[in-house]
C-alpha cells in the first residue's frame, strides 16, 4: 500500500508541475515583450485560466493530504528512534554511576552548618 501511494504521489507531483507551468503570467512580465504580446492558449482565452487554475488547487490538495498521509504511514513503519539528542540521553543514562544518596548532615564529615570548616 505504501509503494502505491509513493507512486501515485509522484504521478500528482508531476502533473501538479506541469499544470502550474501551462499556466500564463497574470501581468504579462517579460513574455509580453519578448514575445510580441500574443497570448495564446489551447483551451481559448478564459477557459484555459479557469480549467489550469481548478486542476492546480485539485493537485495542490491532492499533493497536501498525499503528503501528511504519507508522512504519517512512514513514521509509524519504523521503530528506531527518531531524534540523536534522545539517542545520546538514553545512552548517557545507561552509562551514568547510580549516585548514592547523601546524609543528612553532609558528606565527607563537613559541619551541617553554612560555615566554613576550619573557619574561625
Amino acid at each position: 500500500m505504501y509503494i502505491f501511494l509513493m507512486f501515485v504521489h509522484l504521478v500528482v507531483c508531476v502533473l501538479l508541475v506541469c499544470v502550474v507551468l501551462m499556466q500564463s503570467g497574470k501581468g504579462g512580465g517579460l513574455a509580453g515583450g519578448a514575445f510580441g504580446g500574443s497570448a495564446q492558449t489551447v483551451f481559448g482565452g478564459r477557459g484555459a485560466t479557469d480549467f489550469l487554475s481548478r486542476a492546480t488547487m485539485v493537485l495542490g490538495g491532492l499533493f497536501f493530504a498525499m503528503s501528511l498521509v504519507l508522512a504519517l504511514m512512514s513514521s509509524s513503519l519504523t521503530s528506531r528512534p527518531r531524534s540523536l539528542m534522545n539517542q545520546e540521553a538514553r545512552r548517557a543514562a545507561a552509562g551514568a554511576p547510580a549516585q548514592a544518596p547523601s546524609a543528612p548532615g553532609g558528606a565527607g564529615g563537613a559541619p551541617a552548618s553554612g560555615a566554613p570548616a576550619g573557619g574561625r
